[in-house]
């Protein structure tokens, strides 16, 4: 009877935004990525103006267009915090069946406890506790976060570490320990404050080691939530968040090891939690500002269908678009606060349309296909070699549960920048260019992991299209060459633009011509060097219906091959791939992308027959000998009647 009053008078108070107070590929999982060596630019310690602001402010004037026109039209959606729940729900409930009687949440398939799954699912049972969604989950998330405080506490050097485990374990004591009794309670305060973290943590600074990465900005905030509640002292956080604010780049994304854009979104989910937990410490202001810039960033960078770009280790899981929904729907209540309706019914919208794109992949059983793809989970199909179906379904989850735990239900979801477009912007450091017409969203990759991906056109995204077949990504380069985009001779053997891979002095060049929401075009100069080719020019065209792409060559090469990676298989369904001359079309349920060359007029598509492996299921290249330097084709993703 205690234990229900405390938990009836926690409900009551649960709707608080604001936390209560209290007194190389990555190595074998627990071990941080070794870093690699940075680029030339980094960000200062006095910030330089923020290079996105100009097209910030072009993209707010269209959609201070098109909210006005959605508000004229329509009363405007609101995206309520309840809709996070039953996912949730589901989501637990299907994993409780693997929690062992000490309360770790075993991997159905490896047999084991993986990473922070744990700790992760002692969050989201939390959250379906305090917002009254399942009340029954209680024992359960206590459970779990026994087993996880105990297990940090008896690290040693030799164990793996808890850097990504003690933010979400954290977040779940805030949750949980007004509804245990006080011997738990305190016995969970002893463990917290035993925590050591030269023990715990297995990225962090040492003689040895000056630089960190992503797994250490999960241990910091981890850290920083420690002190907040009173049972940690701020010297591991004062001493890495220095550190850490000069791996951020002036766009405000942070650049882990190789520069995969997924952990750039990790990173700020991380210390954004710092933000939401009102952080004042020293490097404040730096760090508010450059995670404001890098959620702008990411707002501008969101395809239509919600997604993170894709590119580098961790891209097309799940939780990319999970730490951008709890990222936007924080920002959009801090946009609110400044008085600034427009951003933040924008942030709102970029996290409704995050959300969206998660639930497109929730299987019949309740759990997720951690992987933008339909294969059942036992194959593993586009998996890192550190994923996993529990870790990350419940990592997914716990991200969602923070965005519930945020999100305000006064702010209406009108228009993202995504479904307005009007603007072309390149990345960087992150190798990336990002253009939207009207919410058809292209992708360059200007030089790829060779790990993970290929060089050139890697996705075409539109409004109600199914991303898979755009396409959605492309092949790691240092296997299969893969992209959207031309290949030449040079001599007895073919080269592609999807092989290249130039180092920060050969760097492509981008161009902008025009930039409205019915039409952007811009063209990328990749200064190749090679015998026959001294470069590839690339002029893209785009609107709201189409992108026509021309490609030319300088130099001798007199045979280009155009190629186009067409989805064959999901997983689940099959698509249909039809070659008629000049016309390539691939189709999936109501879904057709139509892939045209319009110049030379007699080229003529076929079929490989090669079928090979990518990230969203199996794709087959078709192929078209051109005879010729200089090729136009179109691309046009359709939803059919």
């Amino acid at each position: 009877m205690g234990n229900l009053l405390l938990l009836a008078l926690y409900l009551c108070t649960s709707a608080l935004l604001a936390p209560a107070r209290a007194a190389t590929p990555p190595a074998p999982p627990g071990a941080p990525p070794v870093p690699a060596p940075l680029p030339p630019t980094r960000a200062p310690t006095t910030l330089a103006r923020y290079p996105l602001d100009p097209i910030w402010q072009q993209a707010r004037q269209h959609l201070g267009v098109a909210t006005t026109a959605a508000n004229t039209n329509a009363p405007p959606a609101a995206m309520k915090r309840q809709n996070y729940l039953p996912y949730l729900q589901a989501n637990a409930t299907y994993f409780r069946r693997f929690q062992e009687p000490d309360g770790r949440i075993l991997d159905e398939f490896q047999f084991r406890e993986v990473q922070n799954a744990t700790a992760c699912y002692a969050l989201v049972a939390a959250a379906l506790v305090i917002s009254g969604q399942d009340t029954n989950f209680l024992t359960s998330a206590v459970l779990a976060l026994d087993y996880t405080l105990q297990r940090m506490v008896k690290l040693d050097e030799k164990s793996p570490g808890a850097d990504l485990s003690i933010a979400p374990a954290m977040i779940a004591y805030e949750w949980l320990h007004p509804l245990v009794a006080p011997e738990r309670r305190q016995q969970w305060q002893t463990h917290l404050r035993a925590i050591a973290p030269d023990k715990a943590y297995r990225d962090r600074l040492t003689d040895a080691r000056t630089r960190v990465t992503s797994y250490n900005v999960g241990a910091l905030t981890g850290e920083y939530l420690r002190q907040y509640n009173g049972v940690g002292a701020p010297a591991f956080l004062y001493q890495h968040l220095p550190v850490q604010l000069r791996n951020f780049t002036v766009d405000g994304m942070y650049r882990d090891t190789f520069a995969p854009v997924a952990y750039d979104g990790m990173s700020r989910h991380f210390l954004a939690q710092l933000v939401w937990h009102e952080y004042a410490g020293p490097g404040k202001d730096t760090l508010l500002e450059l995670l404001d810039r890098g959620a702008l960033t990411a707002l501008l960078a969101q395809s239509p269908l919600g997604e993170v770009p894709t590119g580098g280790r961790g891209s097309q899981h799940q939780w990319n678009e999970a730490q951008q929904a709890f990222v936007f729907e924080l920002w959009a209540t801090r946009k609110k606060a400044a008085g600034d309706t427009l951003a933040a019914q924008a942030f709102k919208r970029g996290a409704q349309l995050s959300w969206q794109s998660i639930l497109r992949w929730v299987r019949p059983s309740g759990e997720l296909n951690i992987v933008k793809n339909a294969f059942d989970p036992a194959a593993q199909h586009g998996f890192e070699k550190y994923s996993s179906h529990s870790h990350f379904n419940l990592l997914t989850a716990s991200m969602l549960a923070l965005a519930w735990r945020v999100a305000d239900d006064s702010i209406f979801a009108t228009v993202a920048p995504a479904e307005v477009g009007g603007f072309v912007f390149e990345l960087a450091e992150f190798r990336k260019i990002i253009a939207n017409a009207g919410g058809l969203y292209v992708e360059i990759d200007t030089k790829a992991d060779t790990n993970y991906h290929s060089t050139g056109f890697v996705r075409l995204h539109k409004t109600g299209v199914e991303g898979v077949i755009g396409p959605s990504d492309s092949l790691p380069s240092r296997l299969t060459p893969l992209a959207v985009g031309i290949g030449w001779s040079d001599g007895d053997t073919w080269k592609s633009l999807a092989g290249e891979n130039f180092d920060f002095v050969k760097i492509p060049k981008l161009t902008v011509q025009k930039t409205a929401p019915t039409n952007v075009a811009f063209t990328v100069r990749y200064p190749v060097g090679s015998t026959n080719v001294a470069a590839v020019l690339e002029h893209y065209d785009l609107t709201p219906q189409r992108v026509q792409v021309t490609t030319t060559v300088e130099g001798t090469a007199r045979e280009l091959r155009l190629r186009f990676p067409a989805l064959v298989f999901t997983g689940v369904r099959a698509t249909t791939v039809r070659l008629t001359n000049s016309i390539a079309t691939v189709t999936l349920g109501k879904s057709r992308q139509t892939c045209r060359i319009v110049e030379p007029a007699a080229a003529v598509w076929r079929r490989t027959g090669d079928i090979l492996a990518a990230r969203n299921g199996f794709v087959e290249p078709l192929e078209s000998d051109l005879g010729t330097n200089r090729v136009v084709y179109t691309l046009t993703p359709e939803v059919l009647p």
